[in-house]
């Protein structure tokens, strides 16, 4: 039987991804309450439709952090949020953009820095899934959970559910989230729901590690007579 490498490599990825993910929550917050005082800016709205109550509405240069401290030894981190990409965000185009989302550590790596676009009949694309600096480009909304159901009616809204892990040692971690290039909060705006943060003992391979571990897949399909198909 004849199976393609990619299989291989792909369950190691997942597998590793599991282990990262299967952490200890240290915040959990969906906004329907209090912020609390781990957030540098405590702005709350509700969505016209469905009355969601989120983190925002924030707009051009507007800088959000989450501030954690006092965390238990761990050697990774992971956050889970939804995005809400709101009104008439023009992706790459540059007549009225580029308007550009960013997800950074604090003295860390940037685990996000893409374009969204809600105007596809403007046939303005977006960066995402990939990044702004890769020069990708997808249709609008490509990824998004949800399309218009926030009930935003200036070119609507979409729904990004986006998680990241990354490597983290510290007792305490500092998350920063920021929109560039963006019009008035009444034209084009996003905000923050469902954020999570947990952190796990296992620490994220480098690439160099991922490869290593991809050559044992292939070794191990081959000694079970599952002899990957190359071409």
């Amino acid at each position: 039987m004849f199976r393609n490498i990619s299989v291989g490599l792909a369950v190691v990825l997942i597998g590793i991804a599991a282990l990262a993910a299967n952490g200890d929550v240290i915040y959990s917050n969906d906004f329907e309450t209090s912020v609390g005082s781990q957030w540098s800016n405590t702005s709350t709205d509700i969505t016209p439709v469905g009355s969601r109550q989120f983190l925002g509405q924030f707009a051009n240069d507007d800088a959000v952090s989450l501030s954690l401290n006092n965390l238990s030894a761990h050697n990774s981190a992971t956050i889970s949020f939804d995005l809400y990409v709101i009104q008439s965000w023009d992706g790459t185009s540059t007549d009225y953009g580029p308007d550009t989302w960013q997800l950074s550590v604090d003295n860390g790596p940037v685990l996000l820095n893409t374009t969204f676009s809600n105007t596809p009949e403007d046939g303005h694309l977006q960066s995402y899934p990939g990044s702004y600096s890769s020069g990708g480009e997808y249709d609008a909304q490509t990824g998004a959970s949800e399309i218009n159901t926030l009930g935003y009616e200036f070119y609507g809204d979409s729904v990004y559910k986006l998680s990241f892990t990354f490597n983290h040692t510290g007792d305490s971690l500092k998350l920063n989230f920021a929109g560039f290039g963006l019009q008035d909060v009444d034209d084009e705006s996003w905000g923050l729901d469902n954020v999570t943060v947990s952190v796990s003992d296992a620490a994220i391979p480098e690439p160099s590690t991922v490869a290593i571990f991809a050559v044992m897949g292939f070794v191990l399909l081959c000694q079970k007579g599952l002899r990957p198909k190359l071409a």
